[in-house]
């Protein structure tokens, strides 16, 4: 079954098709099963309609129960070219026939009487298509036979009858022989035809490497009688036939117990001892050779990938050139002259040993570490820094790395240029992960979608795998979410390029290509989907830099926040949120849509030992909440669209909420602590001089907890927060890729969350108790102020 046999098939079908070769091809390969097996064969019917006897096909491919359905179509359209070459070959023949029959019937021959009565009909050639060739010099010449030569004939058959192991004819037999007798005897008889049948039902596998199997026994040939000087010839004829892995009868290759097993030969006992010293120093090669005719037939499965058919291909030329030099050597007047004698015949392979023997070891340690992909490639490239051997050695194995490369580049190409990945033998250096694009799973899709297979990574290629994958991710972005004029159908340095051990050019086109892709989805990002428009719209509401929003929202939700989270209904907040976003200057924001609230089931102390610990920190709905506030667990979220959710992730938000819930808490406090300030000055003249002096010391501390709440919230906000945001915004005027943008972004966050002591929990625990207490403290008082005393 042969996939190029099938694809030119496929190439004269698809001209009357709307298809492409590629088209159909992806179809057959059903990924993921998704065409039924109805669906295939309607569209196998619409690539057949023009071929007589389409349906047929058709139905072949239906009743192959072949779980693979690519491997069905490509057996269909062998069959098809079967068939069609036969109807070729069957044409000329029935034309011939029909000329045949519109010729005149000529009248049979008359039939001759000789001179002694008989009649005698003239011979006729016997015409057949299964007719063997002559095996003989010696031609029969149908004439007719006459009683002058009847006497010629008697005594040459007395003298072919008369070897040894053969009756001898009596003179009174052969006295009886006649011209009739003769005609009946030997002209005239037709010997039965012998058929050969085989030992075994499987017919034997065609195969260019030598054959084990004793169906075709090989009769021995007796030297020790010949001199040594008419020896060496057979045995010189015998030897170049090992050169090519055909077995003999005085050099028998030993079938070896695995494919790791060197080859290994038996030789005649018959032979001289000169002759056997020369034989065993060339058959080396011939063992060197059958080790890569054997891995170029165990190659030719599609599993193994398109490096191995590419590396398979230059193996297969390689060889024939190989086979095109000893058939010279093979050459009849060579043997003839006595020119070919074993001496030049070693002379001649000398050369070539270094040369086969690096490519047995080669194939032998491909086979060995069942390498696919980059694999080979970067055993290739190892052997060729590593080798010892000839210059020319060496030069063929830079052959057939760029050979082998050649199906890599192209997919390498695609990737660079396209941000798509067509590997359907999984031996690219990146690896696609299917993911949806739902809310969850965006937290890792820029760092999963996508990843980079170590194994897979050529040594040549390993200082820019990184670069590899940025460049296919970036149009990857571009082509799925991107506009008409930004989407690069194809890079405008798309030139087709492919790896060349002594020349690096291929490493320009990846960098020119990297450049293209990041500038592409960077003005995407930034200048389509404004993507510093929307930093500082989370700005102003995670970092409360929406100074007349704040107070209005926290007026419109501090009665709710203080009830328990579980009395809470979110709905209700949600609305407050609009409501408030709509009356402040929020409402001029053109993304306070993309707002909104959420209550955690967790503290804040517990988001970030999650966060640290790489735990889920969003959201579990069956935490423990029955002894939390609201105010505890509120928190805002933010609905970022693709592809800006690449920068405002799960993640990054969770990062957000951190700071916001700290600086929303210390807020509350503040707001709290001024809250009984204003009571206290409304009530302290109703208290006698002698309750006010008692009351004085927990002014005074509640002042120190103003202070100190207060002094806390204006470090997190002017010391850290601000610089930090500068620093960040300077940087993004000087991003040159998406990565410069996340990796900056992270800093931002990493630095802020540090400085405001959020990521160690041994000093946030020690803030957090602080706030209670002073939430506590102002309960009390408003409860002691209640009444004076």
């Amino acid at each position: 079954m042969s996939e190029a046999v099938a694809k030119r098939v496929l190439g004269e079908l698809v001209k009357t098709s709307g298809y492409s070769v590629d088209q159909i091809v992806t179809i057959f390969y059903n990924r993921d099963s998704k065409y039924s097996n109805k669906q295939l064969s309607d569209h196998l019917a619409l690539l057949l309609k023009s071929v007589p006897n389409g349906s047929r096909y058709v139905e072949l491919f239906l009743k192959s129960n072949l779980k693979d359905t690519y491997a069905t179509l490509v057996l269909v359209l062998n069959r098809l070219a079967k068939d069609l070459k036969d109807t070729k070959k069957t044409a000329p023949l029935q034309q011939q026939q029909q000329k045949l029959q519109q010729k005149p019937v000529q009248p049979p021959p008359q039939q001759q009487q000789t001179s002694a009565g008989i009649t005698v009909e003239p011979l006729q050639k016997r015409v057949s298509v299964f007719e063997s060739p002559p095996l003989s010099s010696t031609r029969i010449v149908t004439e007719q036979v006459t009683p002058e030569n009847v006497q010629e004939i008697k005594e040459k058959l007395v003298q072919a009858t008369s070897g040894g192991g053969v009756n001898r004819l009596s003179s009174s037999n052969v006295g009886s022989l006649t011209a009739a007798n003769i005609l009946s005897l030997g002209l005239n008889h037709q010997a039965p035809r012998q058929y050969f049948e085989f030992s075994h039902q499987k017919a034997p596998i065609v195969s260019w490497n030598f054959n084990y199997d004793e169906l075709y026994p090989l009769q021995s040939k007796n030297v020790a009688a010949i001199p040594m000087a008419s020896q060496e010839p057979i045995v010189v004829k015998e030897l170049v036939r090992c050169l090519v892995a055909l077995k003999g009868s005085l050099i028998m290759p030993q079938k070896p117990h695995s494919a790791s097993d060197p080859l290994e030969f038996q030789l005649s006992p018959q032979l001289v001892d000169s002759c056997r010293d020369m034989v065993k120093e060339i058959l080396p090669f011939a063992a060197n050779f059958s080790c890569v005719q054997q891995f170029i037939e165990e190659s030719s499965i599609l599993e193994g990938g398109l490096v191995l058919q590419a590396l398979r291909s230059v193996l297969k030329t390689l060889m024939t050139d190989y086979y095109l030099s000893i058939a010279q050597l093979d050459d009849s007047r060579f043997q003839r002259q006595g020119e070919l004698t074993m001496q030049r015949l070693l002379q001649f392979l000398k050369p070539l040993f270094p040369t086969m023997e690096e490519l047995a070891a080669t194939v032998s340690e491909i086979r060995a570490t069942n390498c696919r992909g980059g694999q080979v490639l970067t055993l290739l490239y190892d052997r060729i820094t590593a080798t010892s051997g000839t210059i020319e050695a060496q030069r063929v194995l830079e052959r057939l790395i760029e050979a082998a490369a050649v199906p890599f580049m192209e997919m390498l190409q695609l990737w660079i240029h396209r941000g798509v990945i067509n590997d359907p033998q999984q031996e690219f250096l990146i690896e696609h992960s299917a993911m949806e694009l739902s809310e969850n799973e965006l937290v890792d899709y820029w760092e999963k979608q996508y990843t980079i297979r170590q194994e897979k990574v050529p040594c040549f290629l390993t200082k820019y795998a990184d670069i590899i994958l940025r460049t296919g991710k970036y149009l990857n972005v571009v082509r799925v979410c991107g506009s008409a004029e930004l989407q690069p159908t194809i890079s405008p340095v798309s030139k087709p390029f492919g790896y060349r051990h002594a020349d690096q050019s291929y490493i320009d086109a990846i960098e020119e290509a990297y450049n293209f892709a990041s500038s592409s989805l960077l003005n995407l990002i930034i200048d389509k989907y404004d993507l510093m428009g929307r930093l500082l719209s989370v700005k102003r509401y995670f970092l409360l830099q929406q100074g007349d929003f704040i107070t209005e929202f926290m007026d419109a939700v501090e009665e709710d926040l203080r009830k328990d989270v579980d009395s809470l209904h979110p709905i209700r907040i949600a609305n407050l949120l609009d409501v408030t976003l709509g009356l402040s200057s929020a409402k001029h924001d053109q993304y306070h849509d993309e707002l909104k609230t959420t209550l955690l089931p967790y503290g804040i102390v517990t988001q970030i030992s999650k966060i640290m610990d790489n735990e889920d920190a969003f959201g579990d709905p069956l935490g423990d909440t029955s002894q939390l506030k609201g105010i505890e667990c509120f928190a805002f979220s933010y609905k970022a669209q693709w592809p800006v959710s690449i920068v405002l992730n799960l993640w990054t938000i969770s990062k957000y909420q951190m700071i916001f819930r700290q600086l929303f808490y210390l807020k509350y406090v503040e707001r709290m602590l001024c809250r009984v300030w204003i009571d206290n000055n409304k009530t302290r003249q109703l208290f006698a001089p002698s309750t006010a002096k008692l009351y004085r010391s927990a002014f005074t501390l509640r002042q120190k907890m103003l202070i100190a709440i207060q002094s806390f919230e204006s470090y997190m906000m002017i010391e850290v927060i601000e610089p930090n945001w500068h620093i960040f915004y300077h940087n993004m005027k000087q991003v040159k890729n998406i990565d410069d943008v996340l990796n900056y972004h992270q800093d931002f966050l990493d630095q802020c969350l540090k400085n405001c002591m959020l990521t160690t929990p041994e000093l946030l625990k020690p803030i957090i108790n602080l706030c209670n207490i002073c939430i506590k403290f102002c309960d009390f008082l408003a409860v002691s102020m209640v009444t004076p005393c």
